[in-house]
C-alpha cells in the first residue's frame, strides 16, 4: 500500500469514518496534505522528499529513524511527539508548535524555523546546524547535547529552560 493511502487512511480512522492507524514503516512520500489528523500515527524508517503538511495535527505521533528533505510543516500542531533519530534537512516549519516533545538523537540540517514553540520540551543530543529563522520561543525546555552550531536565529526565546 503507498505512503499516500495509509496516510490518508489513518485521518479517515482518527474522524471516525473508516480507514486504519498509520503504521508507516520503510516507506518514501513525496506529497502534499492538508488538514489532516495523524494524531498517534507511527513512522518508522521512512523517507519525505519534498512532502508538505499544512494546518495537519500529529499530536502524540511517534516517527523514528525518518529522514526529511526539503518538507514543509506550516501551521502544524506536533504536541507530545516524540522524534528519534530522525534527520531534517532544507526543511522549513512555520507556525507549528511542538509543546511537550520529545527529541532524542535528531538532525536538522539548513533548516528554517519560523514562530515554533517548544514549551516543556525535552531534547537529548539534538543537533541544530545552519538553521535559520525568527521567533522560536519556548518555556521550560531541557536540552542535553544540544548543538546550535552554524544557525543563527533572529528572536530565540528560551525563558525556565536548561540546556546542555
Amino acid at each position: 500500500m503507498s505512503s499516500k493511502q495509509i496516510i490518508t487512511d489513518h485521518d479517515l480512522w482518527r474522524k471516525g469514518m473508516g480507514g486504519a492507524p498509520a503504521g508507516l514503516v520503510g516507506q518514501a512520500d513525496s506529497f502534499a496534505y492538508a488538514g489532516l489528523d495523524l494524531n498517534l500515527a507511527q513512522f518508522a524508517n521512512s523517507t519525505f522528499n519534498g512532502s508538505s503538511f499544512t494546518a495537519t495535527t500529529f499530536r502524540q505521533a511517534v516517527w523514528r529513524s525518518c529522514g526529511f528533505t526539503g518538507c514543509n510543516f506550516s501551521g502544524c500542531d506536533l504536541e507530545s511527539i516524540a522524534l528519534t533519530d530522525c534527520v531534517f534537512t532544507h526543511c522549513v516549519f512555520s507556525q507549528s508548535q511542538f509543546r511537550q516533545s520529545r527529541l532524542s538523537g535528531c538532525r536538522f540540517s539548513n533548516c528554517q524555523w519560523e514562530g515554533l514553540n517548544f514549551d516543556g520540551s525535552h531534547w537529548t543530543r539534538v543537533a541544530i546546524l545552519g538553521c535559520t529563522g525568527t521567533t522560536v520561543q519556548a518555556d521550560g525546555l531541557f536540552g542535553e547535547q544540544v548543538d546550535f552550531t552554524g544557525s543563527n536565529f533572529e528572536q530565540l526565546e528560551f525563558r525556565n529552560a536548561r540546556i546542555n
